[in-house]
């Protein structure tokens, strides 16, 4: 265990060179990065939430792909079957139900007509499907339904298209470093910086862009249109700007030129009104449609659809030969160059709307990011402190590796081209408090091996050797719960995740291997006969608490406190913040406390919906909660929002806009429901692990402990009214895995001594188990303490309910490590003499001590 090849201390210094070596660029100005080589210019991005800008989540219309695909298959067959050389007669196309169907005129050319039609479907991936299938009914009646499978394909490869035209189209508003990226099967993530009225550009990504030209049906009686009906081989379209009144027309459903046959498109001005238009251009194949279509249909009408809508429907006077177009509407300079740009980046296969979005001002970006600095900076010093108090020159090892372990988890995000959000910082100054845990269970087996008469070297060794095991058991079961938040959560919970994961893992290299290395070569250089400790000891040695002693009593301070928080929550309920109920959320800030009657009295009196108040932080900020607009345009939340900004500004002068966001009633379901879904898993996945390490008592004692602090959380948010939203929810599932990390510190240790004392009663032996861990319990849970301090004092208002969670999990996970869960395994009926077999297995097996130890 001791025992440090060259090889080996080569290889631990440069892993730990090369993360710092990669967390530098993130420090640097990106000029500076720019000229630095390309392995080193990956750096950490800020999330929207620290920089400033707008994030969008697009969701696609499905429904549409399937329709438009069978739109395409009509349009596939009625030129196949038209074939000079062979023409079939067939009756008119009906897409009802989503399917094709239509009637062969001959019967006895019901085969040919199949035998054509099956070579225009597609084998749909690898799963030996079609994308259509193909069925003859009542003898001549072909009826052609697109395949589940292939709707499925279809669904992807659109996706894969629009996510490559919106990045286009941001691309040509020339807008800074945007990301899009897709998140799950139909939806599309937009991040962009600096961005801080998106309502132009909701609307351009909104736009889906599909330009069509198809006649106009003269033949269609005005009173069925307007009850919806069209002739057959026509629909209805929308005409809003019709001179002549009437809001709808029939057209064709043959589309005769589309907009994917257009290489150019500029916003121009017309030659005689001098009005804004769009000037187009068909490459070959569309300028001889387009022009084989208006020398065919002279003196009749031409309809220009966008999104299926008709901008206009000109006479075809003559002939268009030319091969360019003008596209003419009510549009503005603005209106009219966004649709240029939309036709040049192409058509959206899939029509896209916002259903959530967040605007962060670059100033409140700014405050989050130096408030963070300021928290992180206070934990490290807070815990340097404390740990250099505690244990000496074990504590400068230990914040030797805690500094390195920040650099290592910077230089870990960079490689990864991670983004650190809000709730990451708050993620690096919890891993602060975390990191020194493995440190602290070292030190303090250090301690016991000493007073058991060991010598220094093999108080050492048996110290690193016998907390390994535990700390990796431990870690697993946080692991678990940084996983479940990086798949289930989102945005900012994912950015939390990210660094605590990161964190686990390279706090376990840090804190174990590097600190044993820097102890191997302070025993070899000095050769010391004992070891001193800190002057500082919160916790006295050889403590003898009868915890067990008094866990009746525990077990009903317990019932009556899970009664209360269960009362409390299904009373009061929880203010669930706007990630949950769905809903606009502004916050102002102000130049003072403001009073709020009046604050509520000017947002209600703009005739946007009831608002509901809450002071934050300082009392100086308040968030302001309004009802989704009932319109359905992209910009309708931008106008929401700039109508309570202007009339904050005028009402309270000083009043400055900090950040919105908006969340649908489906996205907020969503969120629900996988907040929910992750605290169950988490539970259950947890008490598994215990349950298969050790027995089933373990397993089912640290399910409930989990549960009581849960619900202890949900009634504290419940009593104080707090905003309970998705960061709290990444709060309660730390909480859940660092209950569990101190559980299984006290769990390990029963275990052990199980096996070391086979003829000690349980009361007796969890009782000295406890003792053993309260050190490890108490100093951990107080160096944590002092990184959520500051984290509380200087984070800012956006984290306070966090930190807040945070701290009472710490108490109350303590509470229920030490009174509760232990105590329990007498309660289920564990038995001194435990299953030797499952014992003996599992990862770091080898640590197990069979015979006693003299206790000397």
């Amino acid at each position: 265990m001791l025992d440090f090849p060259r090889w080996k201390i080569w290889a631990i210094i440069l892993t730990l060179l090369v993360g710092c070596l990669y967390a530098v660029p993130s420090f640097l100005p990106e000029s500076v990065t720019a000229q630095l080589p390309k392995p080193l210019q990956a750096r950490v991005n800020l999330g929207l939430d620290l920089s400033g800008g707008s994030y969008i989540l697009l969701e696609a219309e499905t429904a549409d792909v399937a329709k438009q695909r069978v739109v395409n298959m009509e349009d596939q067959i009625r030129t196949e079957l038209r074939r000079s050389d062979a023409r079939i007669a067939i009756g008119d196309m009906s897409t009802r139900n989503n399917q094709l169907s239509f009637m062969v005129r001959d019967p006895s050319q019901v085969d040919a007509v199949v035998e054509r039609i099956r070579p225009l479907t597609q084998g749909a991936g690898m799963s030996g499907q079609r994308d259509f299938n193909v069925e003859v009914r009542d003898g001549n009646t072909i009826v052609v339904t697109p395949t589940d499978v292939g709707i499925s394909n279809a669904v992807e490869s659109a996706m894969q298209v629009a996510t490559e035209v919106i990045r286009k189209r941001i691309d040509e508003m020339g807008t800074r470093e945007p990301t899009v990226i897709r998140q799950g099967a139909n939806r599309i993530v937009v991040q962009v910086p600096g961005l801080q009225d998106p309502s132009a550009l909701k609307s351009l990504l909104g736009q889906t862009a599909k330009l069509e030209f198809k006649l106009v049906d003269t033949t269609a009686n005005p009173a069925d249109l307007a009850r919806g009906i069209a002739p057959i081989g026509s629909e209805v379209a929308p005409y809003p700007d019709n001179p002549m009144g009437q809001p709808v027309i029939a057209v064709k459903r043959q589309v005769m030129v589309s907009g994917d046959e257009l290489i150019d498109a500029q916003q121009g001005y017309d030659q005689q009104s001098n009005a804004p238009v769009v000037n187009i251009r068909f490459n070959g194949s569309g300028a001889n449609k387009f022009a084989r279509t208006t020398q065919q249909n002279v003196n009749k009408p031409f309809a220009m659809l966008l999104d299926g809508k008709v901008l206009s429907a000109p006479n075809i006077n003559e002939p268009i030969l030319g091969g360019s177009a003008q596209i003419s509407g009510n549009f503005t300079v603005e209106s009219a160059n966004q649709l240029a740009i939309a036709l040049r980046s192409g058509k959206l296969p899939v029509a896209l709307k916002v259903v959530q979005e967040s605007t962060v001002s670059p100033e409140l970006g700014a405050d989050s990011i130096k408030a963070g600095l300021t928290a992180s900076v206070l934990a490290v010093f807070l815990v340097a402190a404390f740990m250099l108090l505690t244990y000496g020159r074990w504590g400068v090892y230990a914040v030797i590796a805690v500094t390195i372990n920040i650099l290592v988890i910077l230089g870990v995000m960079g490689i990864l081209n991670a983004t650190l959000t809000l709730p990451g910082i708050a993620g690096f100054v919890l891993t602060i408090g975390t990191a020194v845990d493995a440190n602290v269970l070292i030190y303090e087996r250090l301690r016991e091996e000493l007073r058991r008469g060991r010598s220094v070297v093999q108080s050492v060794e048996f110290g690193y050797k016998e907390a390994s095991r535990t700390i990796f058991e431990a870690n697993v079961t946080h692991a678990i719960a940084g996983g479940i938040m990086l798949v289930l959560g989102s945005g900012p919970v994912k950015g939390f995740a990210i660094v605590l994961l990161i964190g686990i893992a390279t706090s376990v290299f840090t804190a174990v291997t590097f600190t044993r290395l820097l102890a191997v070569k302070w025993l070899r250089r000095n050769r010391p006969t004992q070891i001193k400790m800190g002057p500082m000891r919160i916790v006295p040695d050889n403590t003898n608490i009868g915890f067990v002693r008094v866990r009746h009593i525990a077990f009903i301070i317990t019932a009556l406190l899970t009664v209360a928080a269960i009362a409390a929550t299904a009373t009061r309920g929880l203010n669930l913040g706007v990630d949950f109920v769905g809903g606009v959320s502004i916050e102002e800030k102000f130049a003072s406390p403001p009073p709020l009657d009046e604050v509520r009295s000017t947002v209600n009196g703009l005739g946007i919906g009831e608002a509901t108040l809450q002071q934050l932080g300082d009392q100086n900020t308040v968030s302001i909660r309004l009802p989704l607009p009932a319109s359905n345009d992209p910009g309708a939340t931008n106008v929401v929002v700039e109508k309570v900004k202007a009339a904050l500004a005028k009402e309270f002068p000083g009043a400055t806009f900090s950040n919105y966001s908006t969340v649908s009633g489906k996205v907020s379901g969503e969120l629900i429901q996988d907040g929910v879904l992750a605290v169950v898993l988490a539970i259950v996945g947890i008490a598994i692990f215990s349950w298969f390490r050790y027995e089933w008592q373990f397993g089912v004692s640290t399910a409930v402990a989990i549960v009581h602090d849960v619900l202890m959380t949900l009634g504290f948010f419940a009593i104080t009214g707090l905003v309970f939203d998705l960061n709290i929810v990444a709060a309660v599932l730390t909480i859940i895995g660092y209950s569990i990390n101190d559980k299984m510190v006290i769990d390990d240790r029963i275990r052990e001594n199980m096996r070391k004392y086979r003829k000690m009663g349980m009361k007796e032996l969890i009782d000295l188990s406890v003792n053993e861990t309260l050190p490890r319990t108490v100093m951990t849970s107080v160096t944590i303490m002092l990184a959520l301090g500051a984290l509380l004092l200087f984070g800012g208002h956006v984290l306070r309910g966090f930190t807040a969670a945070m701290m009472l999990g710490i108490v109350v996970g303590t509470y229920s490590s030490v009174y509760v869960s232990s105590s329990l395994l007498i309660t289920l009926g564990l038995k001194p003499n435990p299953n030797e077999r499952k014992a003996a297995s599992g990862i770091a097996a080898n640590a197990e001590r069979i015979s006693p130890r003299n206790e000397g």
